[in-house]
């Protein structure tokens, strides 16, 4: 349920409280360790960090910089501080700091499982706090809020205009904090749970609480608008509190700080509301003039690298999405077919096209102009659809292309419906196709990356090179393949580990260094977990062979 991190520079005292105390017992479930804050802070950018443990005296960084850091970048985790001094000075900072505990070494194990317990309940108070029922109650009877929410929804589908004086003055009525022309994020966030497995109200209140807690993660640098679309999800927009003119960070920077935030909403969406959700964040666009058309987008994306999956983070903040032809919207009422087919929505899509047939043959069974028209508005959204995903028609449906492209018309509502449910089938299994190829490519490239860049491969090294968040990509990863990239990375070492050992002279610390392994006790270590002893007996064995 939580996670620890430990920090001490002598390596034997950290992996000591790690392996020897009970965490589990106090709600601990992963416990990882660092034997230095720079080694600290790189865990926690990758991990959810609940509660630091670090001794004060450390080189290169102390124990009190390394809790400012944090402070900075983690406002919510629970800092502990660990000396062997007990010097006023370092109280007093601690406390300046907001740590939640200044224990003396040598500390005892129950005091020190105390200390860490009593963080766990500070930190389950705060969040219980900010997702609590009748603080989302309180906000869904407020009006203010639904007004904001409807306005943000009209801009997205486009039912509000971009005209600049009128989206200006209800801005500033509904008191939100967006200016024309800003540059902003959308995020979809989707969950993932059974939507039967609540009544209308519950799930309403579970999505405020989604959102409070997603204000609170973002509100240090974000100013956030959100609302719930038509299809389920939330979509979320993200306004720096800087102006753009002053801001001195870079766009990467930025980018990075939000998919750490997002990754942080997800754990905590399944700790304290006990919901799995998906999130997709977009590249920046300007406000209001291209959410419209990045929210059509995002939809699109969302099916295409989420789809069915769940509890994934997807960032497409740094990956170029691919071109999109202009849809005629004007041709579709919410949800159109187009839609419902673009964010995978097949029995929604169904349910739709039969009530299209039956009011044809109920009320203009005759007519064939009413025929000829359902005919256009079906043969336009799969031809849009699949021109998105830069494909070409004929290639796609095959020989039920050549029925648009010679201009035979439907004369009957039965041959229509025969006509589109072939088409339906084999635009779904394109897509289908689409997912497993782009996934086998992925995992290929992961593996190439690995076999290339040994000595320097890690899951953040992987993750930058095929551009994807470390997350998404252990999840895909592990679903194609049945083995974590961590798991597969140490398998590949230590195989490359006993070829270097039974067919070189290479030393010891030598293939550790090659491997990727700055420290060869650490190395040794693993290789006797793997294969059941150290790396010389098993050279000797080798050798005596």
């Amino acid at each position: 349920m939580y996670q620890l991190l430990i920090i001490d520079d002598q390596s034997i005292l950290a992996d000591d409280l790690a392996d020897m105390l009970p965490w589990q017992d106090i709600g601990i479930t992963v416990v990882h360790r660092a034997y230095s804050a720079f080694d600290a802070i790189d865990i926690m950018s990758e991990h959810p960090i609940d509660v630091v443990v670090t001794d004060i005296q450390m080189p290169g960084m102390s124990g009190l910089e390394l809790i400012a850091e944090i402070r900075l970048k983690w406002k919510h985790t629970k800092c502990i501080l660990l000396t062997g001094y007990a010097d006023f000075e370092y109280t007093k900072e601690a406390m300046k700091l907001k740590s939640s505990d200044y224990l003396l070494k040598p500390v005892a194990d129950d005091e020190l499982m105390g200390a860490v317990s009593r963080a766990v309940v500070e930190l389950e108070e705060e969040w219980k706090e900010i997702s609590s029922a009748q603080r989302a109650k309180y906000t869904l009877r407020e009006q203010l809020p639904k007004l904001r929410e409807y306005l943000l929804l009209d801009l997205l589908t486009g039912k509000q205009s971009n005209h600049t004086q009128e989206v200006q003055r209800k801005l500033i009525d509904y008191e939100i904090p967006f200016m024309m022309k800003d540059t902003v994020h959308l995020m979809l966030v989707r969950m993932d749970d059974e939507h039967n497995r609540y009544d209308g109200e519950s799930e309403a209140l579970i999505e405020y609480a989604l959102s409070n807690i997603a204000t609170e993660i973002f509100a240090d640098r974000l100013h956030v608008w959100h609302c719930s679309d038509y299809h389920g999800y939330t979509v979320v927009l993200l306004r720096s509190k800087i102006d753009p003119t002053e801001y001195s960070r870079s766009d990467d920077e930025l980018n990075s700080w939000i998919e750490l935030r997002a990754f942080e909403l997800q754990q905590l969406a399944r700790k304290y509301l006990k919901i799995g959700i998906s999130i997709l964040m977009s590249k920046q666009v300007e406000f209001p003039n291209d959410i419209a058309l990045q929210y059509q987008s995002s939809l699109t994306n969302f099916r295409h690298f989420i789809g069915e999956d769940r509890e994934l983070f997807v960032s497409l903040a740094k990956e170029p999405t691919r071109g999109e032809p202009q849809l005629l919207s004007e041709l579709y009422r919410l949800p159109s077919l187009s839609q419902l087919l673009e964010i995978g929505q097949w029995q929604a899509a169904s349910d739709k096209l039969s009530a299209i047939f039956e009011e044809i043959e109920v009320h203009w069974r005759n007519s064939p102009e009413h025929i000829l028209e359902a005919y256009f508005m079906i043969a336009s959204a799969i031809a849009s659809l699949i021109h998105k995903n830069k494909k070409w028609l004929a290639d796609t449906i095959g020989e039920d292309f050549h029925i648009i492209a010679n201009g035979r018309t439907m004369n009957t509502v039965n041959e229509l419906r025969e006509w589109t449910e072939r088409v339906v089938a084999q635009y779904r299994n394109f897509i289908h196709v689409e997912e497993k190829d782009s996934r086998s490519t992925l995992i290929h490239q992961v593996q190439t990356f690995i076999s290339k860049h040994l000595e320097n491969a890690s899951l953040q090294s992987i993750s930058e090179h095929v551009y994807l968040n470390p997350s998404y990509l252990s999840k895909v990863y592990k679903s194609e393949t049945g083995e974590g990239i961590s798991e597969y990375l140490l398998r590949v070492r230590m195989e490359k580990a006993s070829v270097l050992l039974s067919q070189t002279n290479e030393r010891i610390y030598e293939i550790s260094v090659m491997l990727g392994y700055q420290k060869p006790s650490y190395f040794i270590g693993l290789f006797k977990k793997h294969y059941g002893i150290t790396p010389q007996e098993y050279r000797n064995k080798i050798g005596g062979s």
